[in-house]
């Protein structure tokens, strides 16, 4: 059942560094890729409200217009302190529990972050992750409650946290009740598969999968399981990104 106190909230700017501009360039069938992730998040089961966190530079105008036009509730603050931009955006709408999203990562699986919703509600936890857990890169989400991102925006002035929002969480176990949440089930080919959107190849191979499965809407999107089977028999597509670099950040 949704639940207003429940977000979605997507960190989402212009000022990509190897792909400017990528949220809001051509994507799938009418939509922007920041189109296509605020009309997967209003598909979930459990959060009552999509909000967009993007930053005061000038370039995202573009991006709260777009927000706009889709309806989508908009916050905007620091470009480069993530942190505190999605700290301030959570406190401004009073969200209970947030579903962390990106601009990077489109083909989000929904059901598995619905599902850690849940888990987050029923034990308790301050924190919960996907993503080292089985599924491909560009898939998984984070849940953590509003209250508990509070208290990390409020501990931490190490400019690595304040990149990139989270890692206080994993690097502070003894601090916050939190697990580690495996899919529920793990596909082999999980590790073979790049679907984070970071350069014009990975739009490349996002669009060609998109065309070649023959979906172009969000409702249509297939199930994480079904794209990697898929993949695991197209290893031409699979080629487009393959030889991509993920981009790293130094470990503090």
């Amino acid at each position: 059942m949704k639940d207003t106190t429940i977000a979605v909230v997507i960190q989402a700017r212009m000022g990509s560094s190897r792909l400017p501009g990528k949220i809001l360039m051509p994507f799938i069938g009418t939509l922007t890729p920041l189109e296509w992730i605020i009309a997967r998040a209003r598909m979930s089961t459990r959060a009552g409200r999509v909000i967009v966190a993007t930053s005061t530079n000038t370039k995202d105008d573009a991006t709260e217009a777009a927000c706009a036009k889709a309806g989508c509730d908009c916050f905007r603050g620091s470009e480069d302190d993530v942190l505190d931009r999605v700290a301030r955006a959570v406190s401004q709408f009073q969200v209970r529990l947030v579903a962390d999203a990106t601009g990077d990562n489109p083909f989000f699986d929904l059901p598995e972050m619905d599902r850690m919703i849940g888990i987050v509600e029923d034990e308790k936890l301050d924190y919960a992750n996907n993503h080292p857990a089985g599924l491909p890169l560009g898939t998984g989400t984070q849940v953590f409650t509003g209250e508990a991102l509070a208290r990390v925006a409020a501990s931490t002035q190490d400019p690595y946290d304040h990149e990139h929002v989270t890692p206080y969480f994993y690097h502070h176990p003894e601090l916050f009740k939190q697990r580690e949440v495996p899919p529920l089930s793990i596909h082999p080919f999980a590790p073979h598969a790049r679907f984070t959107l970071d350069t014009s190849a990975d739009l490349d191979f996002l669009r060609s999968l998109a065309g070649a499965m023959n979906f172009s809407t969000p409702a249509e999107q297939p199930s994480t399981n079904d794209m990697l089977t898929f993949l695991e028999k197209h290893p031409e597509l699979v080629a487009i990104n393959g030889d991509v670099v993920q981009k790293t950040f130094p470990k503090r």
